[in-house]
């Protein structure tokens, strides 16, 4: 099993965002404000339909203890039972920077990520093992990501604790969700090893078109930059 989670991390660092232009950008404090608000009311969307790709996933499952686990991970992300909504702190991120709520929730998606979100929303319809994958390659880069996000916040936008809360709480928290999603593979593989390529195939698949959203997103930047200039 060892050998496949080598594997698996391999596929996915081919798709390393902290390598993205758009990340590098925020890492040297190359942003503007703007330019993170519209980021912010973009990924949001993303953020905010997580949850139902975990209720989906849930739906379907006739394992009961696996079943337990995803909705475990369900009411942490919904803020269950005495927490936030994750979404709520990206929001807090997205207002910090500029953005009006309203505005948020009622604007029209890139391309890039209307299909990073049906993407999810497939592949929690896929093998159980796949579907695994797919959340693991997500949740796995989020504290690395999570951690240079909120320095960059600190360093260069002087935001505050609420603005940069989601950062701040994920730096942890989806350690310990990476780790719950490696322990239900190595289960799910150990009883069907024959789904061993294709949940490999799964995580690229996500690994890259969470790339490809960041992309979307770098070029309606340099779109705006250039329109400015």
């Amino acid at each position: 099993m060892s050998d496949f989670f080598v594997a698996l991390d391999a596929r996915i660092a081919r798709y390393d965002l902290l390598q993205h232009p758009f990340y590098q950008a925020w890492s040297r404090g190359e942003l503007t404000r703007d330019e993170l608000r519209e980021y912010a009311s973009e990924y949001w969307h993303h953020v905010s339909a997580f949850p139902t790709y975990l209720s989906a996933l849930h739906a379907r499952l006739d394992d009961a203890p696996l079943r337990r686990t995803v909705l475990e991970n369900l009411a942490d992300e919904e803020g269950l039972p005495a927490g936030r909504p994750h979404s709520d702190l990206w929001m807090d991120f997205a207002t910090g920077m500029g953005a009006h709520s309203a505005d948020v929730r009622g604007r029209t998606l890139q391309p890039e990520t209307a299909s990073l979100i049906a993407h999810f929303r497939d592949a929690m319809q896929a093998s159980t093992a796949s579907a695994l994958t797919s959340l693991y390659t997500y949740e796995s880069r989020v504290p690395v990501i999570a951690h240079t996000k909120a320095e960059g916040l600190k360093q260069y936008y002087g935001a505050d604790k609420a603005t940069a809360r989601y950062f701040t709480l994920h730096q942890t928290a989806d350690v310990r969700h990476a780790q719950v999603w490696r322990d239900a593979i190595e289960a799910e593989l150990t009883v069907h090893p024959e789904e061993a390529d294709t949940a490999l195939d799964a995580a690229e698949a996500t690994a890259s078109i969470l790339w490809s959203t960041l992309s979307g997103i770098e070029r309606e930047r340099q779109r705006a930059r250039s329109v400015a200039a």
